[in-house]
């Protein structure tokens, strides 16, 4: 009877690969029918922390969990409502939407008591999608109240506001590698719709990266080496994650499913995996797909 449990579960992947346009090949790295997703990785490629979300949940296993990139020794790190978490670049600290999107909160990477680390003047709802600067000595975020986008600084404990524009969201998707401007999808509140933006760190040097999918939607994911950027847009009703170079141009669909979300890349430190969200197993799961930029870049090229 297991033999036979067991055949059935690979059938079932096997058809879901199948009916998958990926560029290459995907695995799952989560099975649980309570949703999990929003991979972050750590620095050293070893460990994958995400969020675990089930509005059913009686177990207390709601929030954080941390388990090693080939799927094993899962622990959780954080209990209670946790969304959107990412790892510092130095491999101290986790940054992530706490109290169900209504503040942003930090922990120890090993786990520990949350941090309020922000102001009470900068009020967060429905999540301000904190992420790192390469150096880990500032956090960009959105702050609700006036849609702006905010560059937390640890050293002085300062936040500036220093973009916005009016009728948009910046949601923040991640820093250059240099640390000199930050991306983020300006979001169209009625249509939904967004267009890539590189925005320094002081707001004052605002620029509009081109070329992507016209239905691009948001989670933006830039490669380790800088030159390649994933991001999510919408194929008739699911969303799907396409590729393109860093600095704007022709894109590729990266992992597509014709009856499923696909979203929330994320790189691992050494460019050769993207760990991603997918409803492709009816599911909400984390996807770990094995890439090689240079056939990446070679097929963008051709374009």
């Amino acid at each position: 009877m297991k033999k036979r449990v067991t055949l059935i579960f690979i059938f079932f992947i096997w058809a879901i690969i199948l009916n998958a346009q990926d560029m290459f090949d995907a695995r799952p790295l989560t099975t649980d029918p309570a949703q999990q997703g929003f991979a972050t990785w750590s620095p050293d490629g070893e460990y994958i922390v995400y969020q675990y979300s089930d509005m059913w949940d009686t177990l207390g296993n709601n929030g954080l969990w941390k388990k090693s990139g080939n799927g094993t020794r899962a622990k959780q790190i954080y209990q209670g409502i946790a969304e959107h978490p990412k790892w510092s670049p130095d491999g101290l600290y986790i940054v992530f939407d706490a109290d169900t999107g209504n503040s942003i909160k930090m922990i120890p990477s090993e786990g520990g008591k949350p941090v309020n680390f922000l102001p009470d003047s900068i009020r967060i709802s429905k999540g301000g999608l904190p992420c790192w600067s390469p150096d880990a000595t500032r956090i960009a975020f959105m702050e609700s109240t006036t849609s702006s986008l905010c560059v937390y600084d640890i050293k002085t404990g300062s936040t500036r506001r220093i973009f916005k524009k009016e009728g948009m969201l910046p949601l923040p998707g991640c820093w250059s590698r240099d640390g000199k401007s930050i991306l983020i999808a300006l979001m169209d509140i009625q249509s939904r719709k967004s267009t890539i933006w590189k925005i320094s760190p002081d707001g004052k040097e605002p620029s509009r990266i081109t070329g992507h999918h016209e239905n691009f939607y948001r989670y933006l994911a830039l490669s380790p080496c800088g030159s390649l950027l994933v991001y999510a847009a919408m194929e008739g009703r699911y969303l799907g994650l396409y590729v393109m170079p860093s600095n704007g141009g022709p894109s590729l669909p990266l992992a597509v499913t014709s009856d499923a979300h696909n979203e929330a890349p994320n790189w691992s430190p050494d460019g050769k995996k993207i760990a991603f969200n997918s409803t492709r197993s009816k599911a909400f799961n984390i996807w770990i797909m094995d890439v090689d930029i240079d056939r990446i870049k070679q097929e963008l090229g051709g374009l």
